[in-house]
């Protein structure tokens, strides 16, 4: 071999280390990735779970709010407040008690 060949097969070696910190920039930024991916799904499952729960607790109170309104409806039904009036010493008005304002 020539003295040039041998100077272009020898290896320039570099004049400074390479730095680790963008390497342990990467590993710290997909840990952190990790990490946020797994509370997520983590979430995610938790709120799973309670939606049939809340669906449940939707059709209890839907069943709860007809029989209130049919309660309701029963209690202020004119027959009964009717059948209730003389208890109460209630009677329809008299001629002049009742005033029309325009």
């Amino acid at each position: 071999m020539h003295r040039t060949e041998r100077t272009m097969i020898a290896r320039v070696k570099p004049t400074r280390r390479p730095s680790r910190a963008v390497p342990a920039a990467l590993g710290a930024l997909i840990a952190v990735v990790g990490f946020a991916t797994l509370m997520i799904r983590l979430e995610v499952t938790r709120e799973g779970y309670r939606l049939p729960a809340l669906h449940d607790e939707i059709a209890r109170l839907q069943d709860e709010n007809r029989a209130l309104r049919l309660t309701a409806a029963q209690l202020s039904s004119h027959d009964r407040l009717r059948a209730l009036a003389p208890q109460h010493h209630l009677a329809p008005p008299g001629r002049g008690q009742v005033v029309m304002l325009p």
